[in-house]
């Protein structure tokens, strides 16, 4: 789901530069490997290689600011698909490609985004459960004969100091942590302990997780699927250490678990955030919910039709997904805001959809930027939520979902 793009996909001649560069892949980020040294302490990827990073350098008024950006890519759930993914650019930085970007919010080029001469970096995704993993010793997968590690939370801890001591962020004074898919869950998880290593210089710090809002929901056919995956890769990997630490505290041990949902560490965060969500996100309808393909598509398509009941059980869904964020304290507290919408999507925001979607005659984009620049102000003035899905074509309620 996350847009790539190598260096050599495209070359802008001087003009177009000016022009704001509109071949795209001319600014692609470089990789950097952490070392031994950057990476001691066991700081490895699944398969025990050392972890790194993309880095595109901000410039102007943007010198000093910062978007952190977590790397998605699912989940590992069980030793067996760790063993799988550590083959892969999910577990080994050996398959990580030499350079990395990212459009939307994240964009370092497009002139609609107010963020772009920031300094953009991609913490790459390795560890298999959104850099909260955290045992100590390693895990021999008989089967393969491999040997695997949990190590996300001190991955974290490696890139987050090689970037304060050796690139720059140590003379940040604003910083947005955002990330896409289980990216955006390890924003989630880890935006309160990313801003107590962040220096004094540090002036404002918010958090925009995209499309990581994923429900601690039951299928359709009503099993625990993916509640009881995630449980699996909480225990598997010894997170405890790695979510939002006043979730933990909160909660008695055999419920700690669920703080690796986004709903429960979003209830505990201290962190200013804004989502960036579909209520009915893409990914969601297929591996969460699991209902009928026939009715998603045929409100993603406005081709075909549903049954009542099949479109009143995925109003049901986008319905708790606004519940679950309606219902913590944290909703409604200043400073709050986001934008979730009603599209068959999954990180849209990190493309060009962010500069499209519309809620309330108000561009995604233009919601997010003007929530950031607010400080303290009314959540109710920056929140934006899905309308109700209709009960005939077109189903989807939002013109811009479909570039109305």
């Amino acid at each position: 789901f996350e847009v790539q793009h190598p260096a050599n996909m495209a070359t802008c001649n001087l003009l177009s530069i000016v022009l704001m560069c509109l071949c795209v892949g001319t600014f692609a980020w470089p990789l950097t490997i952490l070392t031994d040294e950057q990476a001691k302490g066991g700081a490895v990827c699944l398969d025990g290689s050392n972890p790194g990073f993309y880095m595109g350098k901000g410039n102007g008024t943007g010198a000093n600011n910062w978007m952190l950006y977590f790397k998605g890519g699912g989940w590992c759930y069980d030793e067996a698909s760790c063993a799988s993914r550590a083959k892969s650019e999910l577990g080994s930085s050996t398959h990580f490609p030499k350079d990395f970007e990212f459009g939307g919010l994240a964009s370092d080029t497009d002139p609609r985004n107010k963020f772009a001469n920031w300094n953009h970096v991609v913490l790459f995704y390795c560890d298999g459960a959104s850099f909260s993993g955290d045992r100590t010793e390693p895990y021999f997968y008989n089967t393969t004969n491999q040997t695997l590690y949990f190590r996300g939370k001190r991955v974290l801890d490696a890139l987050l100091n090689t970037l304060l001591t050796e690139h720059g962020l140590d003379k940040a004074e604003e910083v947005i942590l955002a990330g896409g898919s289980a990216g955006g869950l390890s924003t989630y998880l880890h935006a309160d302990y990313v801003a107590t290593k962040m220096p004094a210089s540090v002036k404002k710090f918010k958090a925009a997780p995209v499309s990581g809002f994923f429900l601690m929901h039951e299928t359709a056919a009503g099993t625990p699927g993916y509640i009881g995956e995630m449980q699996y890769v909480f225990n598997m990997q010894n997170s405890t250490g790695g979510v939002n630490q006043a979730c933990i505290a909160a909660l008695s041990k055999e419920d700690q678990w669920k703080c690796i949902f986004a709903n429960y560490s979003y209830a505990y965060s201290k962190t200013n955030f804004f989502p960036l969500q579909s209520a009915l996100d893409s990914w969601q309808m297929g591996n969460i919910w699991e209902g009928t393909k026939t009715c998603v598509q045929a409100v993603a398509s406005e081709k075909g039709s549903c049954d009542s009941s099949d479109l009143a059980l995925l109003q049901g869904y986008a319905d708790s997904l606004v519940a679950d964020l309606q219902r913590t304290a944290k909703f409604s507290q200043p400073g709050e805001g986001g934008f979730v919408e009603s599209c068959i999507e999954h990180v849209a925001a990190q493309g060009n959809a962010a500069f499209s979607y519309t809620i309330n005659n108000t561009i995604e984009i233009d919601a997010f930027t003007a929530w950031y620049e607010s400080d303290g102000e009314a959540a109710s003035k920056h929140w934006y939520l899905p309308c109700k899905l209709g009960a005939t074509q077109p189903y989807q309620c939002n013109p811009s979902c479909n570039g109305k």
